[in-house]
């Protein structure tokens, strides 16, 4: 609206005007709008166009190598025994296995004390080693607690495999250490040496462990080595051993260790003293079992100053061995082999085979067997081949869909897909046809209905499992021939896609110049809206100088009736 029109004629101009204008840009606006729709329905039809084609052409590059026929498979008749895994290149075989013994590392327990993570003990340096493994702990006044040796010695291990934990049970509190390092002559062993510089409540020598060793620590007893007791026996076990050592009245605790290093020598049993705060304690040792105990019987009315009960050990309290270290021992196809490790991959080439359990004695005995076989992976094949003709089928129907044309009434037009007509799709399905009913020169394998894919009525593919299977059970290396390669289905099959993908692909081309249409329509919009505005203008040039014209005449009409009346002789009409 231009200021405030229609005065002098009393038309309504606005009105008029618009309805000039409206009918002026309608043609060019609808014509403008269909072309707009027209082009973006094409731009997102081709995007779904691609979108399948990209599909398709990642499974043909999946399909189109020859590593993907040459997959193993590798399966165990007992997982719970062993379990295996192959490369590719591996040939198909079978393997008889044997497991009598897993690999496994040293976890040992260590002389218990009371007091627990708090108990203390002299210091000195602790040696843990395990194998080729082994650190050096430094003992001082620091960290001479139970907990505080537990942390230095991880603290220590943490590169070498070597780790300690507390475990606290009816005897007391105890270090417990374990390895990482498996195999057989890989067991712990922990020297002690004491410096004198500061003094515990236990010597530091408790925890000293030699593999397959016990040793317990006895009670202490007041006035140290020349400290007398009464008669009696100490009866100690160690596996087979039941060694029963006859102690006189007045027996000093020095001439007790004697003797049972005397009665012990040849049985693996020996005695020392540990002089510790308070007095001084025996401590017993075994080469025999990881068992030890100590039990005595006693006189308490012979003369000594101590009875010969106080010597006996608390059940558990001596240190010993949870876990050796051991070596797996297996055998393959009667070929016996032993190994550190569970993982065993330079045995069969290309195989790695990982022990889960040893076999049972009755099992070995029986010479039950434990199977490896390597095989095709023609699952794998079978499952690509099918994800093609999924991924072509999904490729026709989206075509079917874009190209449609569906008849909705009589005399009216019908409706059709965005890329009816579009010689892209037609070019691109033309040419995958042609190359799948094209002959292979293979005599073994020829085409794809040799493999159970046939092409059904509505132009999608079928695939017949029995049909492939059998074909990959006869004839593999001849399917892999037929399907691979640059003269392969689907390196032929990928050739065709190729153009139409890419930035400088058909596709890509096609939507550069829809794009362009785009651009160009907003463009013509902008020029239909600037010649409307100047239509406008000039309508309301035009309409306002009629307006101002005839209100002129109308004043000149009245100025002309208001003269003539005052003429004389003039007679105005009465109603």
């Amino acid at each position: 609206m231009v200021g405030i029109t229609g005065i002098g004629s009393g038309i309504d101009i606005d009105s008029i005007v618009t309805a000039l204008v409206n009918a002026e840009r309608a043609p060019k606006e609808a014509q403008l709008s269909r072309l707009e729709k027209a082009t973006t329905s094409r731009i997102s039809a081709l995007g779904s166009f691609r979108s399948v084609i990209s599909e398709l052409s990642t499974t043909l590059q999946s399909l189109n190598k020859l590593s993907a026929f040459q997959k193993q498979t590798v399966s165990s008749t007992n997982s719970s025994v062993l379990t295996a895994t192959a490369s590719s290149d591996v040939p198909v075989g079978k393997f008889s296995l044997q497991v009598q013994q897993l690999a496994s590392s040293s976890k040992v327990a260590l002389q218990s004390v009371t007091g627990g993570s708090a108990a203390t003990f002299n210091s000195g340096s602790l040696t843990i080693s395990a194998g080729t493994s082994s650190i050096d702990v430094d003992i001082t006044a620091d960290n001479n607690s139970l907990l505080g040796i537990r942390d230095a010695i991880n603290t220590a291990g943490s590169s070498q495999g070597i780790s300690a934990s507390i475990v606290t049970d009816a005897s007391g509190s105890r270090l417990v250490l374990s390895s990482s390092e498996a195999g057989a002559g890989n067991d712990l062993q922990v020297v002690a040496t004491q410096d004198g510089v500061t003094a515990g409540a236990n010597s530091l020598k408790a925890l000293a462990f030699s593999a397959g060793n016990s040793t317990v620590q006895l009670p202490t007893v007041a006035g140290g080595a020349a400290a007398t007791f009464k008669a009696g026996t100490l009866n100690i076990v160690s596996g087979a051993v039941n060694l029963g050592v006859v102690i006189d009245a007045e027996d000093s605790l020095d001439t007790i260790r004697q003797k049972i290093n005397t009665d012990g020598a040849g049985q693996g049993i020996s005695a020392s003293i540990e002089t510790v705060d308070g007095g001084a304690r025996l401590v017993i040792q075994s080469s025999n079992a990881e068992d030890l105990s100590v039990t005595a019987t006693t006189d308490d009315l012979s003369a000594g100053d101590n009875s010969l009960s106080t010597l006996a050990s608390t059940v558990g309290s001596n240190s010993k061995t949870i876990d050796t270290a051991q070596s797996a021992m297996f055998s393959v196809d009667g070929l016996a082999v032993v190994k550190s490790t569970n993982s065993i991959d330079d045995v069969i080439e290309g195989v790695t085979i990982n022990l889960v359990s040893a076999q049972s004695a009755d099992d070995i005995a029986a010479n039950k067997t434990v199977d490896i076989t390597i095989s095709q992976d023609k699952g794998s094949v079978r499952s690509n081949l099918q994800k093609f003709v999924d991924a072509y089928n999904k490729l026709v129907q989206t075509t079917n869909e874009l190209t449609a044309v569906v008849p909705v009434g009589e005399g009216k037009r019908p409706v059709t897909g965005p890329l009816l007509g579009d010689t892209s799709v037609r070019n691109l399905l033309s040419g995958m046809r042609k190359e799948l009913v094209q002959l292979g020169d293979s005599l073994d394998v020829q085409s794809l209905a040799e493999l159970g894919i046939t092409t059904q009525k509505d132009g999608k593919l079928s695939l017949d499992s029995t049909t492939l299977d059998t074909a990959l059970a006869g004839k593999y290396d001849k399917v892999a021939e037929f399907l691979a390669g640059e003269d392969g289905l689907m390196g032929r099959l990928e050739a065709v896609v190729k153009p139409y993908l890419g930035s400088d692909g058909v596709l890509q081309q096609r939507e550069k110049g829809l794009q362009t249409t785009i651009s160009s329509i907003d463009k013509q919009r902008e020029a239909l809206n600037l010649r409307i505005e100047k239509v406008q203008a000039r309508l309301y040039s035009q309409y306002n100088a009629m307006d101002m014209l005839v209100g002129r005449l109308q004043k000149t009409s009245e100025s002309l009736a208001n003269q003539l009346a005052s003429l004389p002789g003039f007679v105005k009409k009465s109603n």
